[in-house]
């Protein structure tokens, strides 16, 4: 579940880690700057101010909904997030697909599986790994009952690479290995439309 409200409430209880002035890139535009915190229940950025002026939107993320989180190197240093959910700010411009896909994207239909690429940019790099561990001890609290079936996940190491844009320490945070190779599939597929990751060439090697 993700809530997006235009009021503020700092978690009163529970917070594992917070960090001031971090910048939150949704879709790779900017929404603005604000405090992240990574709670025992859920992750909340809000409190400070949008990139347009003005107080930023308050977004509360539960785990579940966190399909996946990474350190990201290129092109800037964040904590990256991948949503299994569409969202839709009315402050952001809309992006719509659109161009050929490849053949192995052609019984793909993005409107079936729909995620949010999110983008945690702190003050600090070196503020990254903290909140990278802190991401990995709320997911450990809320596990996927799905995991209880597939052991191996379809994504967890410490490193792996899509083109020039670098990720370490990537953990699958819920979802069947089918559910995730989709979701690879469309940011494929998005890269192909000129939407994300623009500079990349290489596909993402399975292992």
């Amino acid at each position: 579940m993700v809530v997006v409200s235009s009021t503020f409430s700092a978690p009163a209880e529970g917070i594992i880690l917070q960090t001031p002035a971090t910048k939150l890139l949704v879709n790779d535009q900017e929404l603005g700057t604000a405090t992240l915190y990574i709670t025992e229940n859920n992750v909340v950025w809000g409190g400070g101010v949008a990139a347009a002026g003005g107080p930023s939107s308050t977004i509360s993320l539960l785990y579940p909904s966190i399909s996946l989180h990474a350190i990201q190197r290129e092109p800037s240093p964040a904590l990256y997030m991948v949503l299994n959910y569409e969202l839709k700010l009315p402050e952001l411009i809309q992006q719509s697909g659109g161009g050929d896909t490849n053949d192995d994207d052609e019984d793909f239909d993005a409107d079936d599986h729909p995620i949010t690429q999110l983008r945690f940019i702190p003050q600090n790099e070196g503020d990254l790994q903290m909140m990278y561990s802190a991401m990995s001890q709320g997911q450990a609290l809320h596990p996927d009952p799905a995991d209880e079936v597939y052991e191996d996940p379809y994504m967890d190491g410490e490193e792996f690479d899509e083109g020039e844009d670098e990720f370490e320490d990537a953990e699958e945070s819920n979802g069947t290995p089918e559910e995730a190779a989709a979701r690879l599939r469309q940011m494929r597929l998005e890269n192909s439309n000129g939407a994300h990751y623009e500079d990349c060439e290489e596909d993402i090697e399975e292992e």
